[in-house]
């Protein structure tokens, strides 16, 4: 058995081990934390702003607020993946800056190569749905079905696998300064040569991402009960308004309308201390997330850098990248040949259009040329003997009988 394809089936645990170096990598933790937090402050802008015209407009500016703050996660999860990429390779690490702008510059790549992969898997559903519907002719079908549907459930069970692992792959790719094709290629190449390996590597590091969190998660959340008990105890009803601003600040991700009542108490105090206190709670908030998503996420992505880069290695990276180098080709061949096609029937039909004209024009140029020919006398003969009439004859030369004329 060949030694290259034995060792692509072997399942790497000493990435899970390397994974929880990322408990003190702070830089990504930053990194997620900055781009996170700017975009839930253009999050808190919005909404107020639209909060303070109501109606539709409200609900508008509350969904473009989710959008950015949508868009400054994934830039920060780019940013952050960029950083462990430097540390899996083993260059020099990029400054925060460079990778939120990094983040940013590669964001359209991973909606797009996530669009491709979601297009690519409804072709899978189409073919699908098509061996269905044959399955439905009679007699025949219901013959063909009993290959068919277990078939296709062994096939979604596979491809089902294979997506997860292009899925999760996807982003760890672009970090290490992939282009959307090479990307693809290589994401493609390992889910189709070690999906098993991957995928249960991807398991135990999500498991790993559960048990870390799910620790700093009950750290966090009795530190902030015993802090939030002396708070209230110290400060009384000062702190529970404050409480109270926050968490209908925070309602706002369950339902959007609430948006206009949390942005109307949010910094709308009697005091300047009343309006503080919002938002030291809110920074609070910021310092609960670092602890309990920021810090398990690094550990996460880092395995993800590592096993992305196990996998790469062994796989045949030219031949991945002439396949979807084929199928792109082929996709550029089609469109040229439907274009040229295309070109070709309008030159024809301009020409047929140009001919029938011409022939109608000198059509009718000769009918206008042509006079028309007289027409012939008409010859009269007489009902009696048959002799030969003039046309103004009354009566016949021979038999002397009236003509009619």
């Amino acid at each position: 058995m060949n030694t290259a394809a034995t060792n692509s089936q072997e399942i790497n645990f000493n990435i899970l081990l390397k994974a929880l170096q990322g408990l003190t990598m702070f830089r990504p933790m930053a990194i997620l934390s900055i781009s996170m937090f700017i975009g839930f402050v253009a999050l808190l802008v919005l909404s107020r702003i639209g909060a303070g015209i109501g109606g539709f407009v409200a609900v508008l500016f509350a969904f473009i607020g989710l959008v950015a703050f949508a868009a400054f996660a994934g830039a920060g999860y780019l940013g952050a993946g960029f950083s462990l990429a430097a540390v899996v390779e083993e260059r020099e690490t990029p400054g925060i800056s460079t990778s939120i702008l990094f983040g940013i510059y590669t964001l359209p790549r991973l909606l797009g190569l996530m669009l491709i992969e979601v297009l690519m898997v409804f072709g899978l559903l189409i073919v699908e749905i098509i061996l269905i519907e044959i399955c439905r002719i009679p007699i025949l079908g219901g013959l063909l079905s009993l290959v068919v549907f277990p078939g296709l459930f062994l096939m979604n069970v596979a491809l089902t696998a294979m997506f997860l692992v292009a899925v999760n792959l996807s982003g760890p790719a672009l970090w290490f300064g992939e282009s959307v094709s090479n990307a693809l290629g290589h994401v493609l190449a390992v889910a189709k040569s070690r999906p098993g390996p991957v995928f249960f590597v991807l398991l135990l590091l999500f498991l790993l991402y559960l048990i870390v969190g799910g620790i700093l998660a009950a750290l966090a959340a009795y530190a902030a009960s015993f802090t939030g008990g002396l708070v209230v105890g110290s400060m009384g009803g000062a702190a529970q308004s404050a409480l109270y601003g926050v968490s209908g600040l925070m309602s706002m991700f369950q339902l959007p309308m609430a948006y206009g009542n949390a942005m109307g108490y949010m910094g709308y105090h009697s005091t300047v201390n009343g309006s503080l206190y919002d938002y030291a709670l809110l920074i609070v908030a910021a310092a609960f997330f670092v602890v309990v998503v920021a810090i398990p996420n690094t550990v996460l992505q880092l395995g993800l850098a590592y096993l992305y880069a196990d996998s790469r290695g062994l796989v045949d990276l030219e031949a991945s990248n002439a396949m979807v180098g084929k199928v792109l080709q082929k996709v550029g061949s089609a469109a040229d040949a439907a274009r040229k096609k295309a070109e070709e029937a309008a030159q024809q039909a301009r020409q047929h259009t140009q001919n029938f004209a011409e022939k109608t024009s000198s059509a009718k140029t000769e009918n206008e040329a042509v006079p028309a020919a007289p027409v012939a006398n008409k010859k009269h003969f007489c009902k009696q003997c048959g002799a030969t009439l003039e046309p103004d004859e009354k009566f016949c030369g021979e038999c002397g009988s009236p003509t009619g004329n």
